[in-house]
């Protein structure tokens, strides 16, 4: 009977995982942003920890705002998403 090595198993890294599935998360959401027209990208910062996405930055109407989060909602994996996008009205000049 012939000894078989087994190939060794690459050792699970949680934090790394975490890290790479973050990563693929932001990857989709900016994607998603830069499709979507009614969305300036370009204006928008994305954040992703633990599966959760900070939208941040200056959008210039309330609709594009609206719009960014909606478009992002339904994408596999993210737990929530936390809108910090601002938008300039004529009452803030």
């Amino acid at each position: 009977m012939k000894n078989i090595q087994k190939p060794e198993e690459p050792k699970y890294d949680p934090e790394a995982a975490r890290f790479e599935t973050d990563k693929n998360l932001r990857e989709k959401v900016m994607a998603a942003l830069q499709a979507n027209s009614l969305i300036n990208a370009s204006a928008i910062r994305v954040r992703v920890t633990d599966r959760i996405v900070f939208l941040e930055g200056m959008v210039h109407r309330q609709k594009e705002r609206i719009a960014a989060k909606q478009c992002i909602k339904d994408i596999f994996g993210i737990r929530s998403v936390i809108n910090y996008l601002t938008y300039h009205t004529d009452y803030t000049e």
